[in-house]
This record gives C-alpha cells, structure tokens and sequence, in this order.
C-alpha cells in the first residue's frame, strides 16, 4: 500500500553513538569472558564449535555424567542451552558459557548487524511484506524490524537505538486485541465478550483462571505466557470455559 510504501521510504532514524557504544561494550564483555572460559577450561579452544566445547565440558572436565549427552546419530556431544541449564547453577564455565552466547546474539544480530543497515540518511529502511504470514499480519525484512528483543532486560535496552529527530516523536498505536474481539464475536463466548464489554484486559483475565490467581497477582510473564491460550487452536466445545489450569 501507498502508506507502508512511504514507511520504508522515511525509514527509522536510529542513534549509532548509542549502537556503537553497545558495540563496544558487548565487545569487552565477550573478550573478559572468552579469557574466563579458557583459565576455567585450562586450554583455548573454539567456543561456537559444538564439537570442541562437548568434549571440553565432558571430556576434559568431566561435568555432570560426562558422557550420557552424546547424541546416538552424530556421536557428538550435545551442548545445546536446554543441556547446559541443567549444569549452569553448580559450573561457573556453564553459566559463562550461557552468558558468552547471550551477548554474541544480541551483539551480532541486534547491534553490529543493525549498524551494517543504517543508510546514509541515518535510518533503517525495512521492507515490509503484506503477503508472507499465515496469519495476515504485516512481516518486516531485512532487517526485520519486528523482532527486536523486548523480553528480557537486554533486549528492553535495545530499543533505545530508534529515537525520533528533534521536533518529532514516535507514535505507538494498536489494535485493542482485534483478533479476540473477533474471535469472541464469532463464537459468542460469554466469558470473552463479558471480560470486553467490562474493558477487562482479556490477556491478564486468562492468565488469572490459568494461574488461580486474583488478577492483581498477574505478573507481566504470567501475561505474557497466558497469550498461548488465548490465541492458541482450541475445539470449539473447549472454547467457552477453561476446565482446569493450563500448564504453560
């Protein structure tokens, strides 16, 4: 359409002082921890080889049963992060190695992959597509402006790198929930439509008969993982009342 076109073509005015500050100090945080790893390993060793790191971690070091993680196709240790929690409270090298790999994403995807698009106005010029999701929903490629993190702490940081010039401000505005008006409409659940029509927020009401908790309890992440429900595939005789708590 004529409005994202002009979308893409004014793009998004970013402040790369603060993305090259972020640069930096990602930067130094990795080198301090790929230091640590080494003293903890007593060799270096390539850090993002699966292969070199399994048999440090359970080979060399002996963590956890030292073996059982071998993968029965590949015979290769496997150090995926779901393995690697499980060790991260009793190893200081496992929680480095977490952290090591937190900070590479966000640095080369989030910061040193989002310098590389910057044009010579300042700003990031998307594409966006109309066409591409299942759902109907808008997508955002190269880069893909959408997926910026905002769950974790981290994350929240990076949206300081979008800042609107001087005279202007960046505006948010949504839907209220579109899809689960529609949704309630349809299928005259008397729960939803109640929750609507009393300007309940209908994400913390699912979560509160999730958790069996007041709303008031809610916290952001029960929230946030009560959307499963709710935008979750349902059976319609399961649509109108939760039986019981849904594990999330």
């Amino acid at each position: 359409s004529v409005v994202l076109f002009d979308m893409e073509k004014v793009g998004v005015w970013v402040d790369c002082n603060i993305l090259n500050e972020f640069s930096l100090k990602y930067r130094t945080e990795l080198k301090g921890l790929t230091e640590r790893i080494y003293q903890l390993a007593g060799e270096k060793f390539n850090i993002n080889s699966p292969v070199q790191l399994g048999k440090i971690l359970f080979e060399k070091l002996k963590i956890g049963d030292g073996g059982t993680q071998k993968s029965k196709v590949k015979k290769n240790y496997s150090t995926t992060a779901e393995i690697l929690e499980k060790y991260a409270e009793d190893y200081e090298i496992v929680r480095l190695l977490l952290r090591y790999r937190q900070i590479q994403k966000l640095n080369s995807t989030y910061v040193e992959g989002l310098l590389k698009t910057v044009a010579q106005d300042g700003r990031i010029h998307t594409s966006f597509r109309q066409t591409e999701t299942r759902t109907g929903r808008i997508s955002s490629t190269e880069p893909n402006l959408q997926n910026i993190p905002v769950r974790t702490e981290l994350g929240r940081e990076m949206r300081k790198f979008f800042v609107a010039q001087d005279g202007r401000t960046l505006l948010d505005a949504d839907y209220s929930q579109i899809e689960l008006r529609l949704v309630a409409h349809i299928c005259a659940d008397e729960a939803m439509i109640s929750g609507f029509a009393d300007g309940a927020d209908i994400h913390t009401s699912t979560a509160a008969r999730v958790f069996g908790l007041p709303e008031e309890m809610i916290t952001p992440e029960m929230r946030s993982a009560a959307k499963a429900v709710n935008f979750g595939i349902r059976s319609e005789e399961h649509t109108s009342e939760l039986q019981s708590p849904v594990p999330i």
